[in-house]
């Protein structure tokens, strides 16, 4: 049995036993119940997943995952992919998005090179667990090989397993120029969705290279399914 089928068989169900007792105390707290919408149904959630009812968060990270994308070579984005180093470079200095968002909840910021057509040096908040120097175009073929794919997983698993002594929760994210392509052909895919549905302008392209980007989407999906 090979590592990731090893990691999806650990993967439980939570116990919902003790929902309508989580909910409860919620509703006993000091404020309109249901007041706090979405907050409280992740509220919720999380102490299901954690095991407690009065949880306490203060170890935070959050993974952002860089990599790049070789369909970008179809005028998917307004941006070349060259963008993608510098805003790890953006990242990793503390003045992008995610690092003010970050600081605001007490965060910290790990990125992680799954793939960057890029080398890093070594760096304070920097883990390389690079797949690749990017993925192929997918407008030609294969993105990524299974191995790959599976390869790319297990870095973020790894990633947990790394920091994971207390550690109260995580957060996500990703970098790369293009990626936008990819995530909504992966949508339209699993969800058996329309690729015009699922597609945004991403980084604000026009509308001929909107049409370009859904069409490359549908040529893949028509691939994978």
């Amino acid at each position: 049995m090979n590592r990731l089928q090893d990691v999806i068989n650990a993967i439980k169900p939570v116990d919902e036993s003790r929902a309508a007792a989580i909910q409860a105390r919620l509703d006993r707290l000091t404020k309109p119940q249901g007041s706090l919408g979405r907050l409280e149904e992740l509220a919720r959630r999380y102490c299901l997943i954690t095991g407690k009812d009065r949880p306490e968060i203060r170890n935070k990270i959050i993974f952002t995952f860089a990599g790049d994308h070789g369909v970008t070579g179809e005028g998917v984005s307004a941006y070349p992919k060259e963008v993608t180093p510098q805003m790890v470079y953006n990242f990793l200095r503390g003045g992008a998005g995610v690092n003010v968002l970050a600081r605001h909840c007490g965060a910290r910021v790990i990125v992680v090179d799954i793939g960057v057509d890029h080398d890093f040096e070594p760096a304070e908040g920097l883990e390389i667990r690079k797949v690749g120097h990017g993925t192929r175009n997918m407008a030609v073929g294969p993105a990524m090989t299974r191995e790959e794919a599976e390869q790319a997983i297990l870095a973020g698993v790894e990633m947990v397993e790394k920091y994971q002594d207390g550690l109260d929760i995580i957060g996500t994210g990703d970098m790369g120029i293009g990626n936008t392509t990819p995530s909504s052909a992966i949508v339209s895919v699993i969800t058996r969705t329309e690729p015009e549905l699922v597609t945004g302008r991403g980084t604000g392209i026009d509308d001929a290279s909107l049409k370009s980007k859904i069409a490359l989407e549908l040529l893949s999906r028509m691939t994978l399914f």
